[in-house]
């Protein structure tokens, strides 16, 4: 533990030292004389986890050292911008090597303004991940002693959007597409409760369009309809859970005035399974967020969503319902806190279940230099279930640094 925190001291100098030699440059990127910019970062933290593997009993315990280098390459040509975006993130685990991480990141984007009415954004992505040990699709697997390590998966995504309609002009016209695959890499050959991860590969492809009418400068009317056909890559011992959902909500959203912007988006979710054994969904859903900042130094962010989603384990459907409430201060230019919660209520069809995880945040935020800021503070989670093994409290501690140019 002393060689792994000299690690992170290390970091923090070596940052340091970066920076001096790129004090030259301009503040928060490296620019090119072909015209591209890059902007790198660096996120270093060490953490307490009191309950690693998010278990009702036999919680282990266990600091944390995180490493997060990334890097973003942009160029700007005209109106036109393209980026492209790097970075990884390593854990590990001082009590659990097994539990160690690396997860991984590559994005491209294009945002193309053709002329005033007609615009598109490309963009494709790939990106490494794990799931500790008691969440995702082995959230069951502790307690019965199936999972000794994170699952793996990868993430494959492209897709974008064209619109047409001058942004001068009330109305415009946006129409949508997104191809996802999800593939798990371990947890696929020893039996049902492991080998799950071979039924929950799938790939999923949404199409949509959004009609926006203006009413004012910052305030937008719209009419939103998608279409996810989901498709899984192995048919499921309880049953094929190929789906097909629509979503058509109205809403409205602004950009930012003097103290709010958001959006909120209210309408009809209706789910459709091909295997007729499985129960069908329909009903409202709704996603809405609201920033409001009645001081220059002081932002409240609401948040709130309700809809049907695939279960990472068993059940045809969770109904799931969130709520959250966060709020920064700056107490001065070099200080600041925040203060946050979020409830999410997960509501299982064809599988007796129900959860409710509530979760608490405060931090301190330390400006230490223009280019570093420290955070430090807690992460608290307690969740329940009307199945006990379920139940969980959770506590991280944490301090990290999160350092530009």
């Amino acid at each position: 533990m002393k060689t792994k925190l000299s690690i992170f001291t290390v970091l923090l100098v070596s940052a340091a030292g970066m920076s001096n030699v790129l004090a030259e440059e301009k503040a928060g990127m490296i620019t090119t004389e072909s015209g591209v910019d890059f902007i790198p970062a660096l996120n270093a933290g060490i953490k307490y986890d009191d309950n690693i593997a998010s278990s009702r009993t036999d919680e282990e315990d266990s600091w944390i050292l995180t490493v997060a280098p990334a890097v973003k390459a942009q160029m700007l040509d005209g109106n036109n911008i393209y980026s492209f975006d790097a970075g990884i993130e390593y854990g590990d685990y001082f009590e659990s090597n097994d539990d160690n991480y690396l997860d991984a990141l590559l994005r491209a984007r294009a945002e193309v303004e053709l002329n005033q009415a007609n615009r598109f954004n490309l963009m494709a992505l790939y990106s490494y991940n794990h799931e500790a040990r008691g969440t995702g699709i082995l959230d069951f697997g502790f307690d019965l002693g199936l999972q000794q390590e994170p699952a793996t998966y990868n993430l494959y995504q492209g897709g974008g959007y064209y619109e047409y309609g001058a942004k001068s002009t009330p109305a415009r016209v946006r129409v949508n597409g997104l191809y996802e695959a999800k593939e798990y890499t371990n947890f696929d050959d020893i039996n049902y409760f492991t080998d799950i991860a071979k039924y929950r590969n799938k790939d999923n492809i949404k199409l949509g369009a959004t009609v926006y009418y203006d009413t004012r400068a910052t305030t937008s009317i719209f009419l939103d309809y998608q279409n996810i056909q989901t498709a899984y890559d192995v048919i499921d011992p309880s049953g094929d859970r190929d789906s097909d959902t629509q979503n058509l909500k109205l809403g409205v959203e602004w950009e930012a005035t003097s103290t709010t912007e958001g959006s909120i988006k209210v309408g009809y979710q209706k789910k459709t399974f091909d295997n007729q054994e499985r129960e069908d969904f329909s009903g409202v859903a709704w996603d809405a967020k609201l920033t409001w900042k009645p001081l220059t130094y002081s932002q409240f962010d609401f948040s709130t969503g309700s809809g049907s989603k695939d279960p990472d384990t068993f059940g045809d459907y969770v109904r799931e319902t969130t709520y959250g409430v966060k709020w920064n201060h700056d107490w001065s230019d070099l200080f600041g806190t925040t203060l946050g919660y979020d409830r999410i209520q997960d509501d299982y069809t064809g599988f007796e279940r129900e959860d409710t995880t509530n979760v608490y945040r405060v931090s301190f935020n330390f400006e230490v230099l223009r280019w570093m800021t420290l955070k430090a503070g807690v992460d608290i989670s307690d969740k329940t279930s009307i199945q006990e093994r379920f139940d969980y409290n959770r506590n991280i501690y944490f301090i990290t640094a999160e350092m530009t140019l």
